[in-house]
């Protein structure tokens, strides 16, 4: 079996059923002889919805990034509902073939991708799409490398009671993983840093802010963006990302605060 993985397909976008029930009302009022009044103030997207000790990231490093309909194209509607049982979790969940592994799509001891054997045991067009990246980082006078990559289930559990021995459980959870329910375990994912800064001192650095706003030409999303705990079950990390290709890493664009999950419709 090749090591080699083609690039995730784009996922095919459809018109949300949110937007279409807003658009019948505005028919069904203008027919009726109104003006309907929508109001224009998009969401405050600088409010952080994650109770952490991070630093904010600068204004600039997070714009709002409410889409627009005649500029960017609409999501795609509720996806698949996850039910797998049993040996079933041998295998991820996928969404169009876009592997989703999180809290609530897990996945057992059994699974392990193809290139466990691969540099950091990442899917090789991520490793080198991460190459190329640092590169470019350091041509801007910045150091990146890869501090974690793939953790197999059994490593996971470790990583997840030793967090639970050394903070107390909520903190634990918002940061860590149980074993099983880590995007590691894909080998699609992994941690950055300069070197230096790890975990929340790394939001602090100009190469988080870099990240953010770049890492979307190379493939990569930052995987559980600030403010968005709820959806993702985990605090703002700047430096886990994930692979997703660079199709639809394009959807998601610089400084994002999208979710893979409200990418795919999970959410």
């Amino acid at each position: 079996m090749s090591t080699r993985a083609v690039s995730p397909a784009p996922y095919t976008r459809h018109v949300p059923r949110a937007l279409a029930r807003t658009a019948a009302v505005v028919v069904l009022t203008l027919l009726a002889g109104c003006t309907p009044s929508v109001s224009s103030a998009p969401p405050d997207a600088t409010a952080s919805g994650s109770p952490t000790v991070e630093a904010a990231a600068p204004a600039s490093a997070r714009p709002s990034d409410i889409p627009n309909p005649a500029a960017t194209p609409t999501w795609p509607r509720p996806g698949p509902v996850d039910t797998r049982t049993g040996a079933e979790l041998d295998q991820p969940f996928t969404v169009d073939g876009v592997v989703v592994v999180s809290k609530a799509h897990p996945v057992s001891a059994n699974y392990s991708p193809p290139w466990t054997a691969e540099p950091q045991g990442l899917n090789p067009d991520a490793y080198a799409a991460f190459g190329r990246m640092a590169t470019d980082a350091q041509a801007d006078g910045l150091r990146l490398s890869i501090r974690s990559g793939y953790r197999d289930y059994a490593t996971q559990a470790a990583s997840f009671h030793r967090a639970l021995r050394t903070y107390d459980e909520e903190t634990a959870r918002r940061y860590f993983a149980e074993p099983g329910k880590s995007e590691h375990q894909t080998g699609l994912a992994f941690d950055v840093w300069d070197g230096v800064n790890r975990g929340s001192a790394f939001a602090r650095t100009p190469q988080a802010a870099w990240v953010a706003a770049n890492a979307h030409r190379y493939g990569f999303i930052v995987r559980y963006p600030d403010g968005k705990t709820d959806i993702t079950g985990y605090a703002w990390e700047s430096w886990h990302l994930r692979w997703v290709g660079t199709d639809i890493a394009a959807q998601f664009g610089p400084d994002s605060s999208l979710t893979l999950e409200e990418y795919l419709g999970l959410a």
